[in-house]
């Protein structure tokens, strides 16, 4: 497991991996950084795209045409997320394969609100 600590500084999260790479997120009403349910949309988006790329890689299929749009409330409700999955043209089989890897994205699987996902072709 790789440790991840979080500072603050004046209005700002920073959180960063041993190697030094870091994210900042906002606390309070900044709109300089990412706030922490736009942290966890962007977790949850990236993990779902983590599980489709080697689907659409392994069928020959560019993996850049994949665009996951997330929408999060403004605070953290049941509500959940509202996730577009927009992929390239694919067959019914891969589409189906593609479902079920976003389903079982360990992020999605870890939340407890609702996580709608709903699949687009571009």
């Amino acid at each position: 497991m790789q440790e991840i600590v979080i500072t603050w500084n004046d209005s700002a999260l920073t959180a960063t991996r041993v190697d030094g790479i870091s994210l900042t997120s906002a606390c309070g009403d900044s709109r300089e950084a990412l706030s922490a349910t736009q942290l966890l949309a962007a977790s949850l988006g990236s993990c779902i795209a983590a599980s489709i790329v080697p689907l659409l890689s392994r069928h020959g299929v560019d993996p850049a045409q994949l665009r996951i749009t997330l929408r999060a409330p403004a605070e953290m409700t049941e509500s959940g997320f509202a996730v577009v999955v927009a992929l390239p043209p694919v067959d019914d089989a891969l589409r189906q394969r593609c479902e079920r890897a976003a389903r079982a994205c360990p992020v999605r699987r870890a939340l407890a609100i609702p996580v709608d996902i709903r699949w687009e072709e571009n």
